[in-house]
This record gives C-alpha cells, sequence and structure tokens, in this order.
C-alpha cells in the first residue's frame, strides 16, 4: 500500500506525489494506492511524524518526506516486493 498526504487539489506538491505514485502504481499493479487527507489523518500522521503534504508512506510507514524521482520511488517498491516474489517461487 502506497499513500499519500494531500492537503487537497490546491497543492501542488501534493498533486506531484500523486501523479508519481500513480505512475508507479501502473508498473506494478499489484499495490494498492490511496490518497490521505492531512485534516481528516492528522492523529495518525501526527503518531507517525509526518508533518509535511507530498510525504509518501509505504506499508503504513514513512517512506519519503516529499515527492522523490520516479525512479527513486520504483526502486522503494521493487525492494518491497522482491521478498513477496521469492516466497511464490
Amino acid at each position: 500500500m502506497i499513500e499519500v498526504v494531500s492537503a487537497g487539489p490546491g497543492c501542488s506538491i501534493c498533486q506531484k506525489a500523486l501523479k508519481l505514485v500513480k505512475q508507479a502504481a501502473e508498473e506494478f499493479p499489484q499495490i494498492e494506492t490511496r490518497e490521505l487527507n492531512v485534516v481528516e489523518q492528522f492523529e495518525r500522521l501526527q503518531e507517525l511524524n509526518i508533518f509535511s503534504a507530498g510525504a509518501i508512506l509505504i506499508n503504513g510507514k514513512a517512506g519519503f518526506g516529499s515527492p522523490p524521482s520516479l525512479a527513486k520511488l520504483r526502486e522503494r517498491v521493487y525492494e518491497l516486493l522482491k521478498p513477496e516474489e521469492n516466497l511464490q517461487n
């Protein structure tokens, strides 16, 4: 699961992060994506010490504090999926 912390459609950083995550999801169809509204998820984000819109959570944990390059996001997702693929073989 990849989640993007979003302040809404007016946030350009959030939109960049959402676009990036959608691109990665096209390459890895087994992953789910979700947008987290910073106001609605404030308590959860506070517990995770995430205070910036555009942050990306991977499997419920902080992955990136701001949008990374697509290559870095792909690399992280691949690393996370690799053990799962080895278990299936």
